[in-house]
This record gives C-alpha cells, structure tokens and sequence, in this order.
C-alpha cells in the first residue's frame, strides 16, 4: 500500500487535460458501443419484429443523421459558448431514457419519433463531437495523440460492448439489451460528465504547450481562426470535402455491414462477431495513427485510409464467401485507424476556440449523406437481393475522398491573429 501512495500523489498532480480525455474516452466507450455501432446488431432484429423491409429499417437510423446535421453547428456553438459538461448531462440523459422507451414500444411510427426525438438528439447534443471538441480545447502539443485516444473509445465501445449486446439480442431479445444499456448508461453518464471541465484557462493552468525542444512536424501554431475566417480558406473546404465523402460511406457500412457478412454467406452470429472485431482491430491502428500524427504530415495517413477502404469494396465484390468478410473486416480496421487524423487536422489548422463550430458545420453535410447512403443501400438491396450495385458505387467515392486529403494544406495565419509560439 505504501508503494502506491507516490503514484497517487503523481496522478492527482497530473495535467488535468489526462483526467479529461480519461472521462471522454470512456462516454464513447459507452456512447459508441450502445448508440451508434449497435445500430447494425439491432438492424435485423427490428427489422423482422416489427414486420418491416430494408428500406424502411435504414429509415430509421438514417432519420437520426438528418437530425445531427441541423443539430451540429447548434451543439457546436453551445460547446464552444458553455463548455462540453452540460451538454454531456443533457444528451447522455437524454439518449438513455430513449432507449428505455424503446423497449415497450411496438409501433414504427412511434418508433421512429422516439429514436429520433430522444436517442438521437441525445446522442448528438452530447455523445459524439461534443467529446472530441472537449479533448482539443485541452490539448496542442499531443493534439494528435490525445484526440486519437478519445476517438478510439468509440472504437472500443465497438470492440468491448458489440459482442454483448449481440449475444444479449440473441438471448434476451432487442428490447430488454436496450432497457438495460439505457439504464446503465443513464447511472453512469453523470459522474464522468463531471471530469469534463470547459479549458484549461478557467482552472487557472495553461494548456499543454510546445517545447523548444520539439522537432519542427511537431510545432503547431497557436493561432485560433474565428468560424468566419476559417470558413474564408481554401484548406476549410478541401478537409470538409474529404470528411464528407468518407463519413458518408460510413453511414452506409454502420448500419449494413452485419447484413452485407450474412448476404456473404456468415450466421447472423458470426456477423455480428465479424463486426465486432472490425472495432477492435481498429484501436491499435487509431492509436499507432494519432502517435505518428504528432510527428509526420497527416495527409499521406489519411488518403491511405480510403485506398483500404476501396480495398476492402473490391474484396467484397471479387470474392465469396467468409474469406471476403475476413478481408473488408481488416481493411475497414485500417480506414478507421486514419480516420481520427480528419479532427486532428482541423484543430491543427484552425486552433481551438472554434473547432466545436466548425467541425458542427461539417457534420451537417456528412450527417445529410448518411441519412442518404443507409437508405441508398437498403433500397437497392430490396431491389436486387445484393449489395453489389452498391459497393460498386461505393469504390470511386472513397478513392475521390483519398485525392481531397492529399490535397489538404494548413492555412495561412489571419495577420490579426498570429502569436508566438510559447516556449521561443
């Protein structure tokens, strides 16, 4: 016992930022594991209980984007404005007591406006950028690090909580793993918002700045750009882009992957484990990313990214059977590990006082494509049986996504605005 009380005191002595990226990481454990990645183990399920077709199921989990890309640049400018805590209270409250509901509920009409209404306006007002925009207020000089570290906490809860959830749905049923994902979630989300603060500078403490030592990749400036001057660069557009294009792809993949491995020939089970898995082999690919963010140019790591992902597209269309599930599920691992880099590049680029706003504006036009994309994909497989129409016109989106990354350049500094580097 004597021996741990020096780490005690070392850890209660630690930059605050750690005890900040610490409760973040573990919401979107919680965050991503029960409301966003589950959406694919629930996806059958709901579909064959409630008696409806792919199209009409996509919908439901689609509608949730149309409400994140008007709620985005909203929640971004009260995160930016009142800091990420009681937004977090409020969404993580929120999106628990909906899941609840849902656990009763028998009519798809009703469902939709509770998944919507609650689950998802929970979910965006403060399970999802509002964590992100909480770690880069708290770091620059591990900027990349730190907010990879945040990022693979929605990996994790892919990797940790995907399993159980797909066993509890094939044991229990759909709506008693939501009933208690909802009320574990509700008893745990207050305590880690209260570890959240707002900054650094309204505890009194300066954030974790650069060191003359640093090597020259590592310097990033602490010039923060207003919304209206970002929005003004060139590099704010090409970035946005890029996001845009890959996120939307994902809206499809969430939802469908676990029906694309059983369309492949796997059990539903062993779907749901494949998928599963594609969480967890991402978090040391999330985590190698953000080190080596911090010390070489992101935009060779992220066009990467979305060649593995047209990768695994065309696995997906050349081959059968479990050995094209086994290939998707680790090239998707791989895209993303680099996805984490897009934020970083745009607290990088644009500083910290109106990155919540700006990365709001973004997921205004990524939620819209995948409100679009699940419903795309769910329509053409009614249509067809297959998902290979969509796949095919998947292929080219992420390879144009790849060329907008290389092209991604940090802004010139508003002359207004720039300030030295601390420690020169």
């Amino acid at each position: 016992m004597l021996n741990q009380v020096p780490l005690v005191r070392k850890a209660r002595g630690a930059y605050y930022g750690w005890w900040v990226l610490g409760a973040t990481f573990m919401l979107g454990v919680l965050s991503g594991g029960i409301f966003s990645h589950s959406n694919a183990i629930f996806f059958g399920p709901i579909k064959r209980d409630l008696g409806l077709n792919s199209t009409q199921t996509s919908l439901i989990f689609s509608l949730v984007r149309a409400e994140g890309s008007f709620a985005g640049p909203i929640v971004g400018r009260f995160v930016d404005k009142f800091g990420a805590r009681p937004m977090i209270i409020f969404g993580g409250l929120l999106a628990s007591a909906g899941f609840m509901a849902l656990s009763w509920v028998h009519s798809y009409v009703l469902f939709v406006v509770i998944f919507v209404g609650m689950v998802g306006v929970g979910k965006s007002s403060g399970l999802g950028q509002v964590l992100i925009s909480a770690v880069n207020r708290w770091f620059i000089r591990r900027r990349s690090l730190a907010m990879s570290i945040c990022i693979t906490g929605f990996a994790s809860g892919g990797a940790v909580l995907l399993p159980l959830i797909s066993i509890g749905v094939s044991t229990i049923g759909w709506r008693d793993v939501m009933l208690y994902s909802g009320i574990f979630m509700a008893v745990i989300v207050v305590p880690l918002a209260l570890l959240v603060r707002h900054s650094p500078e309204q505890m009194g403490i300066e954030p974790d700045l650069l060191r003359p030592e640093d090597d020259t990749a590592t310097q990033t400036s602490l010039v923060d750009f207003t919304v209206r001057q970002a929005l003004r660069t060139r590099s704010y557009w090409i970035l946005f882009t890029g996001s845009v294009l890959r996120i939307t792809m994902w809206g499809a993949i969430s939802v469908h992957a676990v029906e694309m491995f059983v369309w492949k020939g796997m059990s539903q089970g062993e779907a749901g484990l494949m998928f599963s898995l594609m969480f967890f082999l991402s978090i040391p690919m999330r985590l190698a990313a953000g080190y080596l963010g911090d010390h070489i140019p992101l935009q060779p790591m992220m066009a990467g990214g979305m060649v593995a992902a047209g990768l695994a597209v065309v696995a997906m269309l050349v081959m059968d059977g479990n050995t094209a599930v086994y290939l998707f599920v680790v090239l998707m691992a791989v895209e993303q590990g680099g996805s984490t880099l897009n934020w970083v590049a745009l607290g990088n680029f644009f500083g910290r006082t109106s990155f919540a706003t700006l990365m709001g504006i973004i997921s205004t036009a990524f939620n819209l494509g995948m409100l679009v994309s699940p419903i795309y994909a769910g329509y053409m497989f009614d249509r067809t049986g297959s998902y290979t129409v969509v796949l095919i016109s998947f292929l080219p989106i992420y390879l144009a996504s790849g060329v907008f990354f290389l092209m991604t350049r940090k802004p010139e500094a508003p002359v207004s605005t720039r300030t030295p580097v601390y420690g020169r």
